[in-house]
């Protein structure tokens, strides 16, 4: 709303509507601006002269003045009025009074205006001794109206009354309601003789010296008002800032706090200390059951009793409060119990015996999932500010308990999923065993029939040498690939605890490629080493990395041709120093991986070693390759072309767990 017009404007009209209309002004205020309306007091803030208000709210007022005296001059009859009865606001009557004469009175009109009106310029044309001509400038971007042009005239023409004059002559010589560029008054005045001037201004001093005091008595009433009101909206600010800051607070346990029974006391809390209230229970609504149920409470001091901690309300049970809430999700206040329909016999009533109750809906996703009941700390009941606090509480509460309900669910499904992958993963093994079972039977069923044709046909061959020499090379043979297959069945299915230690990487690595240097040395193939200068000691378990490491080389030199090239590369990723892993590439050009292919090669007894008489394999050497470089949490990948070799990358953590995870978080 526009601040255009002082209140003392509105305090006259007002006053007037009451002093002819039997002391009611309720038709002249009622719906009378959007703003004012919302007011506490409208009527009082219409009367303060140290407020303002819009052109546009002022002629409403005068137009329904009309309406309500039936008389299109009532504004003309206001100002008369607010002149006699000096109530346009004492200020202005001291200022008026003490120039004493109507010729000094027009002389400071403009600088009166421009004080308590916006809406107008105030220009002095000319001034006699006992006439003067006055304009006034409407300012067109304000909805001013003939009603306050014809205030203004009734205020001229009585403004001698204030010293005691006759009233003044006013003529308007053009208007600008009606379509001159201003509104033109004449005054006229009668004269008064040199006597009867010094009495006046005497009589006069006497007045203002009066009126002085009690505007003054006036101010000190209306400081004191609103210094009362002052502290008022202060207490009401901090019981705000209590209310937004627990508000803040519940917001935060909403995101922090999901367990039900730890977010229950925090929220209890909160409202403990921002609403004072004497106790609270929260019920929960089990649908399964079609009940409220007891789900927590405050303030019955020491042990909750065994029939309320039991408590349950079936909800078709209407004639109870707390049902009735539940079920239309609309709050309820009992100021007081005793005199009230409610059931004295009730549990609730019989133990916590309040004398006030006000229950809340608990609302989420426009569903009731319980309610929060409360009484008073005293017998004045649940104030009015406490229940607005609890209401919006209410919702935010819900929320945190819907939240907290729904975790605890997933919890439950994350155990019951736990099982279940126990379940499957006991079911894998068991498969895998059967698998297992399966071949090797195959694999040992093969060279156990090659060596029992040997025993078999001994005796009738024995003399022959040829028959034993050949025959015994192939059971040899035939019995090494048994034993071999026993043993990285053993490897697998064993159960090793790891022993991690610093160890240094480069010193492992070049005595696994001691161990298996007669192949490679039989082979003509040459073995380059490209260590990382910044690589030391790693976080291993050196047997295990050994496995790795062997498999991996065998592997490499079995597909290597005659005259090959293995290359060892030990890296850490953009030769950081500090970086938490370290890499391993072991690079051969043998024969390559088929893309079809490359995805199998770490399934348990798949190989491709059986397709050439020179390679004879179980499947099981990357397949244990494998688990060994997820127990240290590290990875093994491959790359790999037909006709141009095969790389396997290896990826370490440097450094144990803990320390991993620390420089994680600081990252």
């Amino acid at each position: 709303m526009e601040t255009e017009t002082s209140c003392v404007n509105s305090r006259a009209i007002i006053d007037y509507i009451k002093e002819h209309n039997d002391g009611d002004c309720s038709a002249l205020l009622k719906n009378l601006h959007s703003e004012i309306d919302t007011l506490p007091d409208p009527e009082a803030f219409l009367r303060d002269p140290n407020n303002w208000i819009s052109c546009t709210v002022i002629t409403e007022l005068f137009e329904r003045a009309i309406q309500i005296l039936k008389d299109e001059k009532a504004p003309y009859y206001i100002a008369k009025y607010a002149v006699e009865k000096t109530i346009t606001g004492s200020i202005q009557s001291i200022i008026v009074k003490a120039l004493w004469s109507s010729k000094k009175a027009l002389k400071q009109a403009p600088k009166i205006n421009d004080k308590w009106n916006r809406n107008k310029k105030v220009e002095l044309v000319e001034i006699g001794r006992n006439q003067g001509s006055i304009r006034l400038h409407w300012n067109p971007g304000m909805d001013s109206s003939k009603h306050i042009c014809l205030y203004n005239q009734g205020v001229y023409t009585f403004l001698s009354s204030l010293w005691g004059g006759q009233p003044l002559s006013l003529k308007e010589e053009c208007c600008y309601f009606e379509g001159a560029p201003y509104c033109e008054y004449h005054l006229r005045w009668p004269a008064r003789n040199r006597f009867h001037e010094i009495l006046s201004r005497f009589v006069t001093s006497k007045s203002v010296l009066m009126a002085t005091v009690n505007e003054m008595e006036t101010d000190k009433r209306l400081i004191e008002q609103k210094y009362e009101e002052v502290n008022r909206l202060n207490l009401e600010l901090s019981r705000k800032v209590k209310q937004f800051t627990a508000i803040h607070e519940t917001g935060k346990a909403i995101l922090s706090v999901l367990d039900l029974d730890q977010l229950l006391n925090v929220i209890m809390n909160l409202l403990f200390n921002v609403c004072q209230i004497n106790r609270a229970i929260i019920m929960l609504v089990n649908e399964e059951k079609g009940q409220l149920e007891y789900m927590h409470s405050v303030g019955f001091g020491g042990e909750i009793p065994e029939e309320i901690a039991n408590y349950r309300i079936p909800l078709d049970r209407v004639s109870n409060m707390l049902v009735r809430v539940t079920n239309t999700g609309q709050s309820e206040y009992i100021p007081d119990v005793k005199t009230s329909k409610l059931r004295k016999q009730n549990i609730m009533l019989t133990y916590g015996k309040p004398s006030s109750a006000y229950v809340v809906p608990l609302i989420t996703r426009s569903k009731v999932i319980g309610v929060l009941a409360t009484d008073a700390v005293d017998e004045e009941g649940v104030p009015k500010e406490n229940r607005e606090t609890l209401d919006i509480f209410a919702s935010q509460i819900a929320i945190a308990i819907e939240n907290a309900r729904l975790y605890s669910s997933l919890q439950e499904q994350m155990m019951e999923l736990q099982k279940s992958h126990a379940l499957l993963q006991r079911s894998e093994k068991f498969s895998f065993l059967g698998n297992l079972a399966a071949r090797l039977a195959h694999e040992i069923k093969n060279p156990m029939t090659a060596i029992s044709t040997f025993i078999q046909l001994l005796p009738s061959k024995y003399e022959d040498d040829a028959f034993r020499n050949d025959f015994y090379e192939i059971a040899m043979e035939e019995t090494s690939r048994v034993n071999n297959l026993i043993t990285e069945l053993l490897d697998l299915v064993k159960t090793k605890d790891s022993h991690f230690e610093f160890d240094d990487l480069h010193v492992l690595i070049d005595k696994m490629l001691l161990l298996i240097s007669p192949q490679s040395k039989g082979k003509k193939i040459d073995i380059t080493r490209n260590y990382s200068s910044v690589i030391d000691q790693v976080w291993l378990d050196s047997e295990k990395m050994k496995q790795v490491f062997l498999n991996l080389f065998s592997n490499a030199i079995d597909f290597t041709p005659e005259g090959g090239r293995i290359e060892i590369v030990t890296r850490k990723p953009a030769e950081d120093e500090n970086s938490m892993t370290v890499q391993i590439e072991i690079k051969d050009n043998g024969a390559g991986i088929e893309d079809s292919m490359i995805h199998k090669i770490f399934d348990p007894y798949y190989t491709t070693k059986h397709k050439s008489d020179l390679h004879k394999g179980t499947g099981l050497g990357l397949f244990i390759a494998h688990q060994n470089m997820q127990d240290h949490g590290g990875t093994i990948d491959v790359k790999s072309k037909v006709d141009e070799g095969t790389t396997f990358i290896l990826t370490l953590p440097n450094r144990p767990p803990s320390e991993m995870s620390v420089e994680a978080e600081e990252s």
